[in-house]
């Protein structure tokens, strides 16, 4: 449940240094997150659930799915199910070569506000969509050449504009009475939740989320329950063992030093918290770790 700013694991292009890579996945369920690159995703199976900034859409084969950067997301599948999909991570410039297209530019970024993130994709242009994705994925095995950045950005942007295209033509799904209260009051939350995953280390409250975002300490509190399905005490103790997790696995540093380092105030806390989500002990879970790898 962390910010997810700058995987190392997206190759960037040689030269421009963008980042761009595609993988073919199986996902029952990703936590709620955001990142500084866009994506989109094409769903081959199975059925399950996208949230995007609050807005809500099933999952089937042939679904698209686009984020800009920052946009709030989180998926859940159907029980004992998964979801497959190609999901392609990208900085938004690579879109635009050396001459950025205002029009397309424009239209781009209204994905999420004007526009929907999701479409659904049937018959040929399922086909073609699922095409290019193949594609995508086959060139990233080939052997770095002048040329190999430029048919990518084509691949991709012929992905972008048919999504734009079905998007622009399911516009009422967004003017509709009730996703546009949804929307209005998510952009509210969003900025707070982003806040939330920037500074969890940080002593953080209600209190000074409603001041900083000229809120009410009720609504933040409320918002945290009906987006996150967590309370908001819950949801940080939730990021900082998902934290201390990461650093059992790929540090030395001592359990005591983790605590403080993830943002418990006390060590007592910490070793509460993190036995009620882990179910074993801070100490425990790295003897495990060890375990499985040695």
């Amino acid at each position: 449940m962390e910010y997810q700013g700058d995987i190392d694991d997206i190759p960037r292009m040689p030269g421009t240094r963008e980042r761009f890579g595609i993988l073919e996945t199986s996902v029952s369920r990703t936590p709620l997150h955001y990142h500084d690159y866009a994506e989109i995703s094409y769903f081959t199976g199975g059925s399950g659930v996208e949230t995007i900034n609050g807005i809500c859409h099933s999952l089937q084969a042939g679904t698209v799915s686009f984020l800009l950067p920052n946009h709030m997301h989180t998926i859940q599948s159907a029980p004992d199910q998964f979801v497959r999909k190609y999901c392609c991570m990208f900085d938004v410039q690579l879109l635009f070569g050396y001459q950025e297209d205002g029009e397309f530019s424009r239209l781009l970024h209204t994905v999420g506000t004007e526009l929907p993130s999701f479409g659904d994709f049937t018959g040929s242009e399922q086909e073609t969509m699922q095409s290019i994705f193949q594609s995508l994925l086959a060139l990233t095995h080939e052997t770095q050449t002048p040329v190999l950045r430029h048919m990518i950005r084509t691949k991709l942007t012929e992905a972008v504009l048919l999504f734009l295209r079905s998007a622009s033509h399911n516009q009422s799904v967004l003017k509709s009475p009730n996703a546009t209260q949804t929307f209005r009051q998510t952009q509210l939350f969003w900025p707070v939740l982003r806040h939330v995953h920037v500074h969890y280390r940080e002593p953080i409250s209600l209190e000074e989320l409603a001041q900083r975002f000229h809120l009410s300490v009720s609504y933040i509190s409320l918002a945290f329950k009906k987006y996150t399905g967590s309370t908001f005490v819950k949801y940080i103790h939730q990021l900082r063992v998902e934290s201390a997790v990461n650093m059992l696995r790929h540090t030395t540093i001592s359990v005591t030093d983790i605590a403080h380092e993830v943002g418990f105030a006390s060590f007592r806390t910490f070793a509460r918290v993190f036995r009620e989500i882990k179910g074993v002990t801070a100490k425990e879970f790295r003897g495990m770790l060890g375990a499985i790898h040695g």
